[in-house]
């Protein structure tokens, strides 16, 4: 018995029609692209001894600590960074977990950068889900 793409879209809801989740993921200046996304730019690391442990992304705290509660008088450009922030850490909370528990990944951000462009979600999740699967 094996999970497909229609049970994914079942189960989860996630649309699997769409473009496809692929591409280069360029590590170069996330912070900064995170930053223009969500408004917040993630504190640079600075201790000069120890090698940063979250080089890919940014703490669910993090997320948390900035993104709680969006203002009641907010603009339009401001809910949709909170817009932004919450679908970013449900997705890889969620949707997308890495093995830390702890670090929502710079490279799910990207995709929710134009609210026109429709991703299938749902095969990038299976996709994701069979290769976790191999690391068992």
């Amino acid at each position: 018995m094996s999970i497909t793409l229609e049970d994914i879209a079942m189960i989860t809801g996630l649309p699997i029609e769409g473009r496809a989740l692929t591409g280069k993921v360029r590590a170069a200046g996330w912070r900064q692209r995170v930053a223009t996304l969500v408004g917040v730019e993630p504190e640079p690391w600075t201790d000069e001894i120890r090698k940063d442990p979250r080089p890919s992304g940014v703490l669910f705290s993090w997320i948390q600590r900035h993104f709680h509660r969006c203002p009641k008088d907010a603009s339009p450009l401001v809910v949709q960074r909170f817009a932004r922030a919450y679908l970013w850490n449900l997705l890889t909370q969620v949707v997308f977990p890495d093995g830390t528990g702890d670090t929502a990944s710079w490279m799910f951000l990207d995709p929710l950068r134009d609210w026109d462009v429709k991703w299938s979600w749902g095969s990038a999740a299976l996709a994701f889900l069979y290769r976790q699967m191999e690391h068992l």
